[in-house]
């Protein structure tokens, strides 16, 4: 549904440790935007936390990582809703069993992809499987809002993670 990425100049192994030093509210954009949708303070990097960890404050369950390839996470609920009508998903297998009607669930990843020897491909992908005609209409007119912006958020995170892969140690 939604894809994005980017040609970062480092090897597999520093996009890999950028990506989990990642800050999704990198851009004074992203985090005006992260903070318009209620996450307010969640959205800033805390202690020693890493991306997946700070991810789970926003309400995502890590639904499977691949060290030093792909990070995936899961979310599931009414998006449309203010709050998100979000539902606690504890894992994989809840996120795969779950098929609440009038709800929908996406997966979202990070993930390293190819490499040439001088950059390394990082792209994220987010897939949506919706659970009813209702929820597919309502989600749709959402997303028509919320794609642009969440476009936005995506490739701010990838620049973020560019940045940190690219600096020399």
């Amino acid at each position: 549904m939604s894809h994005h990425e980017r040609r970062v100049a480092a090897p597999p192994d520093r996009a890999w440790k950028a990506i989990l030093a990642a800050d999704l509210a990198a851009s004074p954009l992203a985090m005006l935007l992260l903070a318009l949708r209620g996450y307010g303070t969640r959205a800033r990097p805390r202690g020693a936390a890493d991306f997946p960890e700070r991810l789970e404050r926003f309400g995502f369950t890590k639904l499977r990582e691949e060290t030093g390839h792909e990070l995936v996470f899961g979310l599931a609920g009414k998006f449309w809703k203010a709050a998100g009508g979000l539902r606690r998903i504890a894992d994989e297998a809840a996120f795969d069993a779950f098929a609440e009607d009038g709800c929908v669930k996406a997966a979202w990843n990070l993930r390293v992809g190819e490499t040439d020897g001088a950059a390394t491909t990082v792209s994220t992908e987010t897939r949506i499987l919706y659970f009813g005609e209702a929820a597919r209409r309502k989600f749709r007119a959402y997303w028509a809002l919320v794609r642009p912006f969440s476009g936005l958020t995506r490739r701010a995170l990838l620049r973020d993670i560019a940045r940190r892969a690219e600096r020399s140690d």
